[in-house]
């Protein structure tokens, strides 16, 4: 038996961006989201990866900024008990085995976990595939400004401040550079930090899954696996927390917004499909 939605409601709201059309037409539609080709879309996803690739190690040099901007974040955060990546970081470093499933835990499900759920969207879920991917797409696009306004070292590379670099420590396994990123360091911008897609990838990853399937253990896997994603980027030294707040209040804006767009066109396209 396929999945079911588990939430009326918020399916309703997935659905807004289908175009109203007679039944006929409607159900043509839904064979293909929104009319688009299977290589048209990954053209677009990928040439959006390729672009958010391209500006977000582009960023220039802006060393003396992102310091600067790490310090005035863990003044802010000291200051209010937000520090959450301290203690976190410093379990990293007394243990060995939470060190090292942080350590996997950002450096893989990031990437593979988004687009197996893209994929499946698009495959089972083609109603809801136009609105889930526009907010997915738009919020990662406008991460590009924070990563441009607001260029953050993280904890790991902030010296003086008691943090390990919990990604070089476990460098040793050959899956990233001793510098610590994730990723070879002639691709890779340690500054672009604020706000944290991972978390943002993450918490959209768990929503949609939560809201379109009803298997009560798959919706328990779709709330922890943003949990525990919020947990490895701060253990690992890459993240404070308000780079993850940063990076779920932007997922939050973008959805609200994609979500009141659909549902204003599609109050203007009723009237039509009526006639």
């Amino acid at each position: 038996m396929t999945d079911t939605v588990a939430v009326s409601g918020t399916r309703a709201a997935f659905d807004e961006l289908a175009p109203a059309a007679p039944p006929e037409r409607r159900a043509r539609l839904l064979r293909r989201p929104a009319g688009l080709p299977w290589w048209f879309e990954f053209v677009l996803l990928y040439g959006l990866y390729k672009f958010y690739s391209h500006i977000r190690n582009g960023v220039g040099e802006v060393h003396a900024q992102a310091y600067a901007n790490a310090e005035a974040i863990l003044r802010i955060e000291d200051a209010t008990f937000l520090a959450w990546e301290r203690p976190l970081n410093d379990w990293a470093q007394r243990s060995d085995l939470f060190a090292a499933v942080m350590a996997l835990h950002y450096a893989s499900w990031h990437l593979y976990l988004t687009g197996a759920v893209l994929i499946w969207l698009y495959r089972r879920r083609r109603a809801a595939y136009r609105v889930a991917s526009t907010i997915w797409m738009a919020t990662t696009f406008l991460a590009l400004v924070g990563f441009y306004l607001m260029p953050t070292a993280p904890p790991r590379l902030v010296s003086g401040e008691g943090f390990a670099d919990v990604m070089r420590q476990t460098s040793s396994w050959g899956w990233w550079p001793t510098s610590g990123a994730p990723a070879s360091n002639a691709i890779s911008n340690q500054f672009a930090a604020m706000p944290s897609l991972h978390c943002a990838w993450a918490a959209w990853c768990g929503i949609v899954v939560f809201v379109l399937v009803r298997r009560t253990w798959v919706r328990v896997l779709a709330v922890l696996y943003p949990l525990v994603t919020f947990m490895a980027v701060m253990a690992t030294g890459n993240h404070y927390l308000l780079d993850v707040l940063a990076g779920l209040a932007l997922l939050a804006a973008v959805g609200a917004a994609v979500l009141l767009g659909a549902r204003r066109l599609r109050d203007r396209r009723a009237p039509l499909a009526a006639t």
